[in-house]
């Protein structure tokens, strides 16, 4: 059967920049031999990068970003490839990660309002980069999963899609900010042929896939062959230690190891009324940091955070989970409480308990001065425990008048002064 002109033009594309890439010595990985046996991810390398192309058999690039139409406006609009191939095509994660199961729908919907995702699966690639594959006829792995690029994770299909449900494509999406974040362009896809290392979408001469018009070039047919083990050259997951700030929290670190690329901060708020931590915010930090801040916490929450470190093959592991109560100094103590002279020796005082804001009351500082007549002495102190509300003041043999306050400490420092009560006591 004849090539189709379009299919022919896309072979010749990719045979010339096949030809340039190898003149130019621009192999980007190592390349093992067919029957190398990969070493498996494991938990404490379990990520790399989103690098390869998912697919294996070729198949037509389509929709993008804003290179086709739908009503006047784009298509999508947002970053996504839809590669349109046949039902059953195997489909493969772009990267070492953890896979998810996000829908299992293998139904046609009636109406483009109703357009979803469809049976589809979504790989974790740590530091909140995840890609999502949308449309799948099958699902090939198991919730939780451990994958590399060489893992088939579905086959192509057309769930999701409105009736009558005739084109088979794969709807590829790369995210960062988790499953919930922005999606971004997938830059370079990296797929292996007879012919050697191939990038799309440079080998059809543009640096975008959005640049590619509408259905005018197909990816190659392609294999596992190139494909190396980058999951296991990741970092090791820092460890850290954590304390709270006032509405904040400072995250540390070790030294990062050399060609540390930078560091992804995860921070999650739980939530007592559905007893689950809520969605990671990810922030970052730069590659020679040792410490981090998070602002923008809420005194009194309970925050749980992680780190990962990034070098030039992806993210670490996360490293491990530590909680954080962000406070500030307790609240000022109402008081007088009571205040009485029950004789001549010493003043009976108290006051309410103050909120601890986060960080435990340690103690409370009672100042009070007396005077004999009308001048008062200097300002002394008496200290309780952080659970104790009243003091006894003695010594006032001879004194007529007191005046008395309270205020509460915490880790965080020491909150203001309370009214300042004054007492005729007896003589």
């Amino acid at each position: 059967m004849p090539v189709p002109r379009l299919r022919r033009l896309a072979i010749v594309a990719l045979s010339t920049a096949v030809a340039l890439l190898a003149a130019a010595g621009l192999a980007l990985l190592p390349q093992p031999a067919a029957a190398t046996v990969l070493p498996a991810p494991t938990a404490a390398h379990p990520y790399s990068d989103p690098l390869w192309s998912p697919l294996r058999t070729p198949a037509l690039i389509s929709c993008v970003k804003t290179n086709c139409t739908s009503n006047g406006s784009a298509y999508h609009g947002y970053w996504a490839v839809d590669f349109i191939g046949h039902r059953g095509d195997p489909v493969y994660a772009a990267g070492a990660g953890i896979a998810h199961i996000y829908a299992n729908r293998p139904d046609c919907v009636t109406s483009s309002s109703e357009i979803e995702s469809g049976t589809s699966v979504w790989v974790d690639h740590g530091g909140g980069k995840v890609t999502k594959y949308n449309h799948l006829d099958a699902i090939l792995i198991t919730e939780g999963q451990r994958v590399t690029p060489t893992t088939m994770i579905g086959r192509m299909g057309h769930a999701g899609s409105m009736l009558p449900c005739t084109t088979d494509y794969l709807h590829f999406e790369v995210r960062v900010g988790g499953l919930s974040g922005t999606r971004v362009s997938p830059g370079t896809l990296l797929t292996c042929t007879s012919s050697g290392l191939v990038r799309m979408p440079a080998v059809f001469g543009v640096t975008s896939f959005d640049a590619l018009p509408m259905r005018k070039f197909a990816t190659p047919a392609a294999n596992n062959d190139c494909i190396s083990d980058t999951w296991n050259r990741t970092p090791v997951a820092p460890v850290t230690s954590v304390r709270p700030g006032v509405s904040s929290a400072v995250v540390s670190w070790g030294t990062p190891a050399a060609g540390t690329t930078g560091h992804t901060i995860a921070t999650e708020l739980w939530s007592p009324s559905v007893q689950k931590w809520n969605a990671p915010v990810y922030s970052y930090a730069s590659a020679t940091a040792t410490s981090a801040t998070i602002a923008g916490l809420v005194n009194t929450r309970l925050y749980r955070v992680t780190v990962a470190a990034r070098n030039g093959y992806g993210v670490s592991a996360w490293s491990t989970a530590r909680t954080v109560v962000p406070a500030t100094v307790p609240s000022t103590p109402v008081a007088p409480r009571f205040l009485t002279s029950p004789n001549p020796t010493y003043v009976h005082y108290g006051w309410w308990k103050s909120a601890a804001n986060g960080s435990t009351v340690t103690r409370y500082q009672v100042g009070y001065r007396c005077a004999a007549t009308t001048t008062y002495g200097s300002w002394r102190s008496v200290y309780t425990s952080g659970t104790v509300y009243y003091a006894n003041i003695t010594g006032l043999s001879g004194l007529g008048t007191c005046q008395v306050k309270v205020r509460a400490a915490n880790a965080m420092g020491v909150s203001g002064w309370s009214v300042t009560s004054t007492i005729r006591k007896l003589r």
